[in-house]
């Protein structure tokens, strides 16, 4: 038996689990031990956990991974993170006025801490597959736009997001069989020309969650190439309110929004 510390946070609404693992001291394969730690009646409970390990990629401090509520490592979580970042800067002493380079399983990300707001701006790295899949055939939507912002999400806009069946519809479509690996599932309702609100169906949790960072970026996207949204989107979720900035070009996307502590602990492993 040992002894491994573990620090819970909430970022909107998402909440991890996160463990220092530069010294080895837990596997990423245990999957049965995630399933066990993010189950929210017999464990501490999360969407899922974060893990801060040594980098292999030259200019990252770290290499953060990913692993779902169901134990399976994924290659990217926003939410996730801006937390490690959040961790970085108040846990780790890193410098609040300089940047925060991390790896992930597909890219390298940067951070940087808002002296004003106290919150992390996160630039999202991977956009790409726009429009690669077909979604026109889903009945019911007013617009669909299938994107990956690090994880694939499918996007659809709503007449009324407060009533929307997000749970029954998302989870049929993530489990669609055009969906290779599956999808996320974003369902959204605009408020006005630069705002939305959003709730999320995340694969890996498979339930709707009160936050989705990648999926926040993807809705945003496609509120700027459906509406002409400019420089950034205000999205509005059960977990609170986050900010996508982007340029015209979508070459600088940035996932802005607070991080809080939870509490800390130690698990017996």
């Amino acid at each position: 038996m040992k002894k491994v510390n573990f620090i819970k946070y909430s970022a909107t609404g998402n909440d991890f689990i996160l463990i220092d693992n530069r010294q080895n001291q837990v596997k990423a394969e245990d999957h049965p031990l995630w399933q066990h730690l993010c189950e929210r009646k017999n464990g501490i409970g999360a969407d899922g956990v974060l893990l801060v390990e040594k980098s292999n990629s030259t200019g990252a401090q770290f290499r953060m991974r990913y692993l779902n509520a169901d134990g399976g490592e994924v290659e990217m979580c926003g939410n996730g993170g801006r937390t490690i970042c959040y961790y970085a800067y108040t846990e780790l002493g890193h410098d609040k006025k300089e940047k925060v380079r991390f790896q992930t399983k597909n890219g390298l990300y940067v951070a940087r801490w808002d002296l004003t707001e106290r919150q992390v701006h996160l630039r999202m790295a991977e956009l790409y597959d726009i429009g690669k899949i077909d979604l026109s055939d889903f009945p019911g939507f007013k617009n669909a736009l299938y994107l990956n912002t690090g994880v694939p999400h499918a996007i659809f806009e709503v007449d009324n997001i407060e009533t929307f069946p997000v749970v029954e519809c998302g989870r049929a479509i993530r489990h669609d069989p055009r969906f290779a690996g599956g999808t996320n599932a974003s369902f959204f309702q605009m408020v006005n020309s630069n705002e939305i609100c959003l709730r999320t169906y995340e694969r890996g949790v498979e339930d709707e969650t009160l936050a989705c960072g990648t999926g926040a970026t993807a809705a945003a996207i496609m509120v700027a190439k459906t509406y002409g949204a400019k420089v950034g989107v205000t999205v509005r979720m059960k977990g609170g309110t986050l900010s996508v900035q982007f340029d015209e070009d979508f070459r600088e996307i940035y996932l802005c929004g607070k991080v809080e502590k939870i509490f800390s602990g130690k698990l017996e492993i």
